[in-house]
């Protein structure tokens, strides 16, 4: 791969990000699927994550002893039921939306890689419903794939734990980490390939499955430096949105020191709630743009692949 392609590949996917900004919006649900790549994944394999699945069975019995021990009229049972009903409505649609705006950014995006010409949002949002249950069965896969190696990698943590005086257990659990990380994200990289060959070469499932993994074979090293770069872009992002906590943090702190000194406490209440608003607001404004951001870059990256093909930087360098 010539050295520009992925610089073009990030300005290209940049510029349909910061210039369409009604996209935002898509990339707001579309982040509730999670980000394309390895991002996800080596999210959710960290410790601290692995081990708080653990903590939700504890938290699930939790509940279960609760609702046993909850005396209710049959009314409140029926009233109890339908507010659960209503809430997996509610989650239930929004997985929808999310489907639909994933599907409606890699069209977008590769229309915007082919044509530096963005669609009309209608046209995208279609060619999305049109392979609406495709990208339904795939995203379902691919959370049930993630869930069991989360789960995998939690019990063998908890082992570790156990046991810790087994060197052996240690180097199998390492082995197990190791494994389960490239399976994951081998599945995430499919994931974005079986779907933009549906949605953008308009392939049923079956085949954009088989499609997507003769891709993946051709292009893995890309698939991985890709991912990685997205990777460092997503800890910078992280460092920022620390720092932008850190600054929030300043007028509430000083507010807090005048509450003490004077004895006023408005101003400390109001800075209180007003900080972790803003926070929580500019979280969500820079997860939507980094998930159009993310998605045009790997869709770019796929026209590129399936056209021309691509090779690995790291291959060229180490050729000279």
């Amino acid at each position: 791969m010539h050295e520009p392609t992925y610089r073009q590949a990030l300005s290209h996917s940049w510029k349909l990000a910061w210039h369409h900004k009604y996209l935002w919006l898509l990339g707001f649900f579309a982040a509730f699927l999670g980000q394309m790549g390895i991002t996800e994944f080596l999210g959710k394999i960290s410790f601290p994550t692995a081990s708080s699945f653990f903590d939700g069975l504890s938290f699930y019995n939790f509940f279960t002893k609760l609702f046993s021990g909850i005396s209710l009229s049959l009314v409140g049972w029926v009233s109890l039921g339908w507010v659960f009903l209503l809430l997996g409505c509610i989650m239930l649609f929004v997985f929808v939306i999310a489907i639909l705006s994933q599907g409606t950014l890699i069209h977008a995006s590769a229309q915007w890689a082919k044509k530096d010409k963005l669609p009309d949002a209608e046209k995208s949002w279609h060619a999305s419903a049109v392979h609406f249950w495709g990208l339904f069965v795939l995203n379902i896969f691919r959370k049930i794939i993630v869930i069991s190696l989360v789960a995998l990698i939690g019990c063998m943590v908890i082992q570790s734990v156990s046991y810790a005086d087994t060197a052996w257990r240690l180097l199998f659990l390492l082995v197990v980490f190791v494994a389960s990380a490239f399976i994951g994200m081998v599945v995430s990289f499919l994931t974005i390939y079986i779907a933009s060959y549906m949605v953008v070469e308009n392939y049923p499932l079956d085949w954009a499955i088989s499609a997507a993994w003769r891709m993946f074979c051709k292009h893995w090293l890309v698939s991985f430096e890709v991912g990685f770069i997205l990777l460092g872009l997503n800890l910078f992002l992280g460092v920022v949105a620390l720092l932008v906590l850190l600054i929030l943090m300043v007028p509430t702190t000083i507010a807090w020191l005048v509450t003490i000194l004077a004895g006023k406490s408005i101003i400390w209440f109001i800075l209180s709630v007003i900080s972790p608003f803003l926070f929580a607001l500019f979280v969500i404004l820079l997860g939507s743009v980094f998930t159009v951001f993310s998605t045009s870059v790997w869709t770019y990256l796929f026209i590129k692949m399936h056209r021309e093909g691509l090779f690995s930087r790291i291959v060229r360098v180490l050729r000279g």
